[in-house]
Parts: structure tokens; sequence; C-alpha cells
């Protein structure tokens, strides 16, 4: 019930360009910062430890909104380097797969991740997966000229897909123009060609009537000129 109160108030929650705090990973604890570049696209980076390991590890992460602006899911993944006590040094990749929450009000971030990470160089376990919550506090919001720029590419955005799909609907407007015409000459020339075929089977037929008509002319001559002879 807490969660839904936040997430409804938190609609409209403002973004943040900058936030540090604490990460709690089952017995490790650590330092987490993580840094906006881009619209959606985050930079983290994580320093862990315990009594018999530390590790630096830096994350690139892709955020999609959920609720408005307030709850983001996010994924993506990185490297790690560090050391054990009992094994040496260790290095490997990560992936990263999460929920991140503004809470109205306050400059808190409070997340809950899934870190599966894999060890390249290490003699101890080669797969890991880890859980962990971190609460960070927000130490730059994003400006108003950002959400200002920001707005002006989304309309940008949205006014380039407006114009590719004109530039589509005409495209396909002019295709069918093109097949309609296409259809119609042909049209025509099927009818010009049927109407010299019929014009040549008319001549062919008066040509024939005539020649018939001749034929009988000379027979009829013939049996008059039989009968004077006879």
């Amino acid at each position: 019930m807490v969660i839904s109160c936040l997430i409804g108030l938190n609609g409209y929650a403002q973004k943040y360009s900058t936030a540090a705090g604490l990460r709690v990973d089952g017995d490790q604890l650590g330092i987490t910062v993580k840094q906006r570049v881009f619209r959606t696209i985050a930079l983290e980076g994580l320093l862990t430890g315990n009594d018999n390991e530390v590790r630096s590890t830096l994350l690139i992460e892709n955020h999609f909104p959920l609720v408005g602006k307030g709850l983001n899911f996010y994924v993506g993944g990185g490297g790690h380097v560090g050391g054990v006590d009992d094994f040496g040094a260790v290095a490997g990749v990560d992936a990263i797969m999460g929920a991140e929450l503004k809470v109205p009000l306050l400059r808190l971030l409070i997340s809950a991740d899934v870190k599966p990470a894999y060890n390249f160089v290490s003699e101890q376990q080669r797969l890991e997966y880890s859980t962990a919550i971190s609460v960070r506090y927000v130490m730059g919001k994003e400006g108003k000229s950002q959400r200002k720029k920001a707005r002006v590419r989304r309309q940008n955005k949205r006014e380039k897909e407006r114009t590719k799909s004109s530039k589509i609907k005409e495209r396909e407007k002019q295709k069918r123009f093109k097949l309609k015409e296409k259809e119609k000459t042909k049209r025509a020339k099927y009818k010009e060609k049927t109407k010299r075929l019929k014009e040549k089977n008319k001549a062919k037929r008066k040509k024939q009537k005539e020649k018939d008509k001749k034929t009988f002319r000379d027979w009829k001559v013939w049996n008059i000129f039989k009968s004077e002879e006879r």
C-alpha cells in the first residue's frame, strides 16, 4: 500500500542528473554513485567490500519509466576488478536488473537490484549472484534548460516521425496513382487493340463478301453463256 501511494504521488517527480549513497549487498557494504549521461542512459560506479574482499564495478544502465518519472525499471551491464584475501585478484563482467523509485518531496532514490557476475581472473567461484538495496541522495537535479532541451528533442523526434509518416503516405499515394495510371493505360491499349481487330475483321468480312458476290456474278454469266451455246 505504501509503495502504491508513493508511485501515485510520484507520477511527475523531477529527474536527477547525479545521485550518490550506500549499497547493502548481504554481508557487503559499499558506495554507489550514479550519473545520468543521456536521457535514459546512466553510468553507475560501485565500490563494495567486507573484511575479506574489496571490489570496484562500473555499469552502464538503460532506464525505462514504469509510472510517470518516479519509478524506473533498468537493465545494464559492465565489469569489475578487485581483490580477495584468500584468492588474490578478481576480474570479470557483470549484468544488472532492478527498479528505482524517487521518493516524493525528498531528494532520495531507493532501488533494489539483482546483479549476477562472472569472474575471469579468480580461483574462487566463477559465477556469482547477488541482490542489493541502495539508498542514494540526489546531488544534482535536471535543470530547466536540460528539461527544455529534452522537450525540444522529443518534439523534434515526434515531428521527424510525423514527417517520415507523411513521406511514406505520399510515396504510397504516388505508388497507387502510378499503378492506377498504368492500369488505365493498359486498358486503353487493350481497347485500342480490340478496336483495330474489329475493324480488321470487318474489312476482312467485307472483302470476302465482295469476293463471294463477284464469284456469284461470274457463275451466273457462265450459266447464261452456256445456255446460249445450247
